[in-house]
């Protein structure tokens, strides 16, 4: 599976010349319209043509399955694995045509409800303990093609894991899988949360995003061994945040 350049920091140059996207809507809380803007409407034309690539690869890799459920998760925390499956989530709703579902499972530090404007009142957990059923936990972000759902009620680690190693996670892929085209899962960092190994086990891939210059190798083949033992399958990696030292679209024909 191939790399993606990073673009982050160009994604957001292109939103300020005003290449083609819609301008920032009025809202009462500007904070939290900043904060979706970003993820919801801020793709550039080089990320997005990044995150194209990506969704090829994924695609190359999924094509004997029946879903596409794939986790992305990081070795430790800072890789920026977040923004890159927020990112993804929306440029594949934003065809109109596949529906997108994405979860947080970043039980230690949730962001995709704040990024996205919406409550983390019930979610995931709260359906791994039986309080909800799945359909009281997803969140339209777009009617019909891209929803979310959240992490839900804080619980304590030794609560928290024996949930995600549950036949209700069986349960929730296998009804995700069914009712979209993509179910992208956000997770926390490998090496800092037991369930994200657990729930590597019940995705169809796996993505690794590292950190280029600064996620030291030996950390990452500890990371992926303990998603290896639980039989998580890796389909790939993101390399983030790569410093290039000759302009970019040489690298992309070399």
């Amino acid at each position: 599976m191939s790399k993606i350049f990073d673009a982050l920091r160009k994604a957001e140059r292109e939103k300020e010349r005003g290449r083609g996207e819609e301008r920032p809507r009025e809202a009462v809380d500007a904070g939290a319209a900043d904060r979706e803007e970003m993820v919801v409407r801020g793709i550039g034309e080089n990320f997005r043509r990044s995150l194209l690539s990506l969704r090829n690869s994924i695609d190359s890799e999924m094509k004997q399955k029946n879903s596409r459920i794939v986790m992305f998760t990081s070795a430790v925390s800072g890789e920026g694995k977040t923004t890159i499956v927020a990112y993804l989530a929306r440029m594949l709703a934003s065809s109109g045509s596949e529906k997108v579902l994405l979860v947080d499972c970043s039980v230690l530090h949730p962001q995709l409800h704040d990024l996205f404007g919406q409550s983390n009142d019930a979610g995931l957990v709260d359906y791994l303990s039986g309080g909800v059923e799945i359909n009281a936990i997803v969140k339209p972000i777009e009617a019909g093609v891209f929803d979310l759902v959240t992490v839900g009620t804080s619980r304590r680690d030794d609560v928290t894991q024996p949930l995600f190693n549950s036949e209700r996670m069986r349960l929730f892929c296998k009804q995700a899988g069914e009712r979209y085209d993509y179910v992208l899962v956000d997770t926390s960092a490998i090496l800092e949360a037991p369930e994200t190994s657990i729930i590597g086990s019940y995705m169809d891939g796996v993505v690794l995003v590292i950190y280029a210059g600064r996620t030291k190798r030996e950390v990452l083949k500890r990371a992926m061994g303990m998603v290896e033992k639980l039989d998580g399958k890796f389909i790939g990696s993101v390399l983030n945040k790569k410093k290039y030292y000759i302009p970019e679209f040489i690298y992309r024909r070399v």
